[in-house]
């Protein structure tokens, strides 16, 4: 199983191209974030972009446990970069957080995910938030990325099957539901790098050219996605591509949500 994580022995071709895909999309914010840093001063410029550089390392870990068959745990990743997100929005909206986040002793409540959304302004319950835990937490939602039942066809007898390690990502279209979970999270990442222009770290213009092309690699992702659920006869799907086609609607979205995108140099 360790060498299985270094070289997956499941999974099929397009599963290659899908985590190819995701990488190339991520690649445009990390060079963004690379050519970021040492323009300003206070917590914000520390933690802001940590902060984003920890949403595209969960997301690469989710993508990469997924493509070795460990679902569960890749779940826990996307969890982390969906909560994480919230973490970074509030840092921008509320500039004094980044050094409360950095100063308090009581880090698991002042910002747990429930206690960071409401002083976001959104409710403290998040349905997508609470879908993703049900399966990364050992709950029976999550039961069914590794364990099995298969019926004899001569008896009807049942037998249980529990996978220790790999699940089976041949069979089954989980591998690309949870890819297909990453897809919004991704979109946010082009709008928490308006962070990176409110700081100062970056221009406005490289901050477009990421975004462009981020969202135009996004699109291509969202195909494979859209393809491989197709695969599995999930026709629910269709169109779920069309959703990234508008380039300028996602970076729209940026720009509505972080409508103060001022560069700024003083402390945070």
């Amino acid at each position: 199983m360790q060498t299985e994580l270094a070289f997956p022995s499941v999974g099929r071709g397009d599963h290659q191209a899908a985590e190819d895909a995701l990488v190339a999309t991520l690649e445009h914010q990390m060079e963004l974030l690379t050519e970021s840093g040492g323009k300003g001063t206070g917590e914000g410029h520390i933690v802001i972009r940590h902060l984003i550089a920890r949403v595209l390392s969960d997301l690469m870990v989710a993508t990469h446990l997924a493509r070795h068959g460990y679902l569960s745990q890749a779940y826990n990743a996307v969890r982390t970069a969906y909560e994480t997100q919230d973490l970074i929005e509030l840092m921008i909206v509320h500039r004094d957080e980044a050094a409360r986040w950095v100063n308090t002793a009581q880090g698991h409540k002042d910002f747990a995910p429930s206690a960071v959304r409401k002083r976001i302004g959104k409710p403290s319950f998040d349905e997508m938030y609470g879908h993703y835990s049900e399966l990364a937490h050992p709950r029976f939602a999550g039961s069914r990325l590794s364990t099995f039942g298969k019926r004899h066809l001569e008896t009807g007898e049942v037998q249980i099957l529990v996978q220790v390690g790999p699940t089976m990502l041949d069979e089954f279209p989980d591998f690309w539901f949870l890819i297909m979970a990453i897809l919004p999270t991704i979109s946010r990442v082009i709008q928490s790098s308006t962070g990176l222009i409110a700081l100062g770290e970056v221009t406005e213009a490289k901050w477009d050219n990421a975004a462009q092309a981020t969202a135009v690699d996004l699109k291509r992702l969202a195909e494979i996605v859209e393809g491989g659920l197709k695969g599995f006869g999930v026709d629910e799907v269709d169109g779920i591509a069309a959703h990234f086609d508008l380039v300028g609607r996602i970076i729209n979205e940026a720009n509505e949500q972080f409508p103060s995108a001022e560069p700024h140099s003083g402390p945070c």
